[in-house]
């Protein structure tokens, strides 16, 4: 694919990200969305959305008009983007956002593969954890095993591993009350029961791949979040021992920092501890029929502001939206000569009394400029190609059109190279 065209398509789909997360991270404060297993549905079904934008596309004629006029100069950002983004000077700073972007992402994932491999390290390091009969017994009743390991690494409990999950308590667990050590293994077994561990290695990959849009942070944080929460409600309702178990996370949230681990931010956040405790100091219930109403709320908000969009932005893959360019015909009006100067006649050509007629497979941009020029049929001669070739690549036109909005064409155009009778005279 061309470094530009890729480019093009990246910068549309960082703002249809961009202003899909805009909304859809503000929609939940606004229509109170408060239930946390709501919320962790809802914001998995907004990063579900975002990977997929590419094939929720509208049809190309049904945005040629909107999208034409924003990308070929008719709109605000056209007039900001097309001179870089439809430039055929060659001095393009594309590519070097590409190299860029490209190393961003496998700096993010090697720094993932750190954090994974410092796990592996402190889990050498540590010591099985001793757990009370009475807590080891939690694990019948969450419905998962894992193996438990004591750490001074870890400021608060760190659960990875699939088929064999290890879950890495702090040095300080031991301090804690009996009830709240039952309700911290209990947490972190319906993290194992869920297969958390792999949805979580799933969201750093996303945040690795678009590791340049804040936005997508942010969703990522509060998915995480939101999970937490949704396991804090299960922990309660299975021990009903909630003053226990915000005992626990207020101890963990008090206790001063140790290592991060690299590439796995969403190990132990502080802040989200705080949100935690406040989420179980409450009582939230709604109703079915007001759990119906938001969620036909969220979806029809969320897919009008992907298709406006889409529609405003519009992803390569359409000569309206500054894809491949179409051909003239139809609703696709010709473009029109602005400034066509004649081609000089090559001295050598006229010593040889060379003549002939060059035509040219041409791409005429959506600026009305010549980026591309090809001898489709040569005059006979090389320095009156050449001569063809080089002057019409300086043409300007009035752009092509489809339904009045400017758009790029193949068009082809014919050079005809005659000597005068003064230059045939000549010996």
């Amino acid at each position: 694919m061309n470094v530009q065209v890729l480019s093009f398509g990246l910068t549309a789909y960082s703002l249809q990200v961009a202003l899909l997360l805009g909304v859809g991270l503000l929609l939940p404060s606004l229509i109170r969305l408060h239930l946390p297993r709501l919320r962790l549905v809802y914001w998995q079904g907004l990063l579900l959305g975002i990977l997929l934008l590419p094939l929720l596309q509208p049809r190309p004629r049904a945005v040629a008009g909107f999208a034409a006029e924003i990308w070929s100069g008719g709109g605000w950002l056209g007039r900001i983007a097309a001179p870089t983004l439809l430039s055929a000077s060659g001095r393009s700073p594309f590519p070097w956002l590409l190299l860029m972007l490209a190393l961003g992402v496998a700096g993010r994932l090697a720094w993932l593969l750190l954090g994974l491999a410092t796990l592996r390290s402190w889990s050498r390091e540590a010591a099985p954890a001793e757990l009370p009969a009475a807590v080891a017994a939690v694990q019948s009743r969450a419905g998962a095993r894992a193996r438990f390991l004591v750490s001074d690494r870890v400021a608060g409990p760190v659960t990875f591993g699939w088929r064999r999950a290890t879950v890495l308590l702090p040095s300080t667990f031991t301090a804690l009350p009996p009830a709240a050590q039952r309700s911290v293994v209990c947490h972190e077994l319906l993290h194992v029961r869920r297969g958390d561990w792999l949805a979580a290695l799933g969201e750093e990959a996303v945040r690795a791949l678009l590791w340049f849009h804040p936005a997508v942070w942010m969703l990522l944080s509060r998915l995480a979040l939101s999970r937490e929460q949704v396991v804090d409600g299960e922990v309660v309702r299975l021990t009903g021992a909630r003053r226990a178990y915000l005992e626990a996370l207020r101890a963990f949230a008090l206790q001063p920092g140790r290592a991060a681990v690299p590439g796995l931010p969403f190990f132990h956040h502080r802040g989200h501890l705080r949100e935690r405790v406040a989420q179980l100091s409450k009582e939230v219930s709604m109703s079915r029929s007001r759990i119906a109403l938001l969620i036909t709320t969220c979806a029809g908000v969320l897919a009008l502001t992907a298709f406006l969009g889409a529609s405003s932005f519009p992803l390569l893959g359409s000569a309206e939206a500054g894809g491949k360019p179409v051909k003239v015909g139809g609703d696709v009006k010709a473009p029109k000569g602005v400034s066509t100067p004649a081609p000089a006649y090559p001295e050598a050509a006229k010593t040889s009394k060379a003549e002939g007629t060059t035509v040219l497979d041409c791409v005429i941009d959506e600026q009305g400029k010549v980026t591309q020029a090809k001898v489709s049929k040569s005059s006979g001669n090389a320095d009156l190609d050449k001569s063809a070739t080089d002057t019409v690549k300086t043409w300007t036109f009035q752009p092509a059109t489809l339904k009045g909005k400017p758009v790029a064409v193949s068009y082809t155009l014919t050079i005809n190279f005659t000597l005068d009778d003064k230059d045939k005279k000549k010996e």
